[in-house]
């Protein structure tokens, strides 16, 4: 994925050249969470601060999931079902306080701390 990555090619451009666009948005997040690569502003070319549009949660959705199964293991399931069905950035916002809530015993705090941190900035 990551040489695919030119600047110019879109998400969904990006995730069309993949075999699988499950795999593809698993990828991408995976690269965007851990900073190789930045989603940039259609405009003007800069970094986007905001989140990600409403049209288009699944990246956020699938970091969210994943890094809680991670976290959680099977303790994650009843909260990842809950936001494999939202739809709308707005829905997804009406869980963060689960996160929290759910994160609150897990050991690695710096683990939690960051994942809140990458979260809040998606849902701001």
């Amino acid at each position: 994925m990551l040489i695919m990555i030119d600047g110019q090619r879109t998400g969904q451009q990006l995730l069309a050249l993949c075999t699988s666009s499950a795999e593809g948005q698993r990828h991408l997040a995976q690269l965007l969470n851990g900073g190789f690569v930045q989603q940039l502003s259609a405009t003007t070319g800069a970094p986007l601060s905001a989140a990600l549009p409403d049209e288009d949660i699944s990246l956020a959705k699938s970091y969210v999931i994943r890094t809680l199964h991670e976290l959680l293991g099977k303790d994650a399931l009843v909260l990842a079902a809950e936001i494999e069905k939202t739809e709308t950035l707005d829905e997804l916002r009406r869980h963060f306080g689960q996160l929290h809530l759910a994160l609150g015993m897990v050991p690695d705090r710096r683990k939690v701390e960051q994942f809140l941190e990458k979260v809040a900035l998606v849902l701001d």
